[in-house]
């Protein structure tokens, strides 16, 4: 039997992290493993009961109740959004009026709105963030291309609330949580006394050193787009399990099969990485579908492979970036599909000739910029984050870039040491590239 607490208490000394909770469904037991600290300042250790965030993973579970209401027949996917939410404005207002549902939970409604400045607990509702997309424009016309959009995702939790009729902390709690047995997972804030939890640890771009972080959590408005959730690996793994069947391991149903399976199928491409978007899920090579989830000191996997119904999260209170994955994720994945999924853009084919201006300028969304600058060979990238959401956002450091395919770079250490590659995309008239796709993202030329 491969002794999976060793190999991850291994992997946390060698690389350095500060907590992590791992479980995995091999398709007939489940395995847990915990290892480090659920807080660096209290030395407090990670429990398997203990309380992780995950983060973007959200999406799923956000999804999940759309799909709910779908199946309940108070939701066409295909409709527009306005026919359920008059009230909602954006600044372009005819793209609102062809943005769909299903739009807001595939990334292609074009809405420029990743994340918005905090406005203290007193304006952190849902609804509070709904009336701040008056101001938000579009990145791309809906349906014509895909981004990863924060703000489309809020729009759907609060599309479920309002037709639900209860806030969307309690659909959650009420409609995924309790009926699949999830005894270790919160949504509300307010039941954070009931439960270990963890707290994140931010690496000190000035010394490298570990730091907790004083900002736990992102805008609580964004809570449907992942700022609120947290649980354990083996709860998420128990809501994972739920796919693509519809059907808990308890038996019980929280989606007809037809909406789950849905939500499993690929609908839209994405820029880079180069993986398809499903409803709420991201679809890898080998049939594999996943998510990842980020906050201030928190990096979180879940994937699953539903054809052989077998399922691994790992969870970390921990902004290395994804340090653990050779050790106690990559093997399993490989056993699954023979493969390792990656977010390469690297082509087979050799990399042409290119021309550094063509790709000079600046790059943004309404929360990041990327700046690209063209010197002598190839060009160099400084990211930068537009507002402090972390401890650590602001301008970064300029990274060199390398060519590693058609119109496509790798642009060394630039999310907090870690290697990010990038593709550019429509050209002007005069060759110049409009738009980049980068970490999901796509970023249009400002300058």
């Amino acid at each position: 039997m491969n002794d999976y607490q060793d190999q991850l208490e291994t992997a946390l000394r060698q690389t350095g992290v500060t907590g992590a909770s791992w479980a995995y469904w091999d398709g007939e037991t489940l395995h847990k493993a915990v290892a480090g600290l659920r807080n660096s300042r209290t030395q407090d250790p990670v429990t398997t009961d203990t309380l992780m965030h995950i983060g973007s993973i959200t999406k799923i579970f956000n999804t999940t109740l759309l799909m709910q209401l779908v199946d309940e027949g108070k939701v066409v996917l295909e409709d527009p959004v306005g026919k359920y939410l008059p009230e909602l404005r954006l600044g372009d207002m005819d793209a609102l009026g062809r943005i769909t549902c299903g739009m807001l939970v595939n990334h292609t409604s074009g809405i420029d709105g990743d994340v918005l400045p905090d406005h203290g607990p007193d304006q952190e509702r849902v609804a509070d963030a709904i009336a701040r997309c008056a101001g938000l424009g579009q990145l791309h016309p809906p349906g014509e291309a895909a981004s990863y959009c924060n703000i489309a995702t809020v729009i759907a939790g609060y599309l479920s609330q309002e037709l639900a009729g209860e806030s969307w902390y309690t659909l959650v709690k009420t409609r995924i949580f309790e009926p699949l047995g999830m005894e270790h997972a919160l949504a509300d804030l307010t039941d954070l006394p009931r439960f270990r939890c963890s707290v994140g640890d931010l690496r000190n771009p000035a010394t490298g050193e570990m730091v907790q972080t004083t900002r736990p959590f992102l805008p609580l408005s964004f809570a449907p787009a992942g700022a609120t959730l947290m649980m354990s690996a083996a709860d998420l793994v128990t809501f994972a399990r739920a796919f693509p069947t519809g059907v808990g391991a308890n038996g019980v149903r929280i989606l007809s099969e037809a909406s789950a399976r849905r939500m499993v199928t690929g609908t839209a491409g994405l820029l880079s990485p180069p993986w398809q978007i499903g409803l709420g899920w991201m679809i890898l090579p080998g049939n594999m579908i996943s998510h990842g989830g980020g906050g201030p000191g928190v990096v979180s996997s879940l994937y699953a492979h539903p054809e052989s119904g077998r399922v691994l999260a790992l969870l970390t209170n921990c902004d290395l970036p994804d340090p653990l994955k050779p050790f106690v994720v990559d093997p399993i994945l490989e056993s699954w599909t023979g493969q390792v999924p990656n977010e390469s853009l690297v082509s087979p084919t050799a990399v042409t000739p290119f021309d550094a201006k063509a790709y000079a300028g600046t790059y943004e969304n309404n929360m990041f910029k990327l700046d690209i600058i063209a010197e002598a060979g190839n060009p160099v990238a400084r990211f930068s984050t537009k507002a402090r959401i972390y401890d650590t956002s602001g301008e970064g450091e300029l990274c060199a870039m390398s060519p590693i395919g058609e119109h496509a770079f790798k642009i060394a250490a630039m999310l907090g040491g870690r290697d990010a590659e990038v593709k550019f995309a429509n050209p002007d008239d005069q060759g110049r590239m409009q738009a980049i796709g980068v970490m999901a993202r796509l970023f249009v030329r400002t300058a």
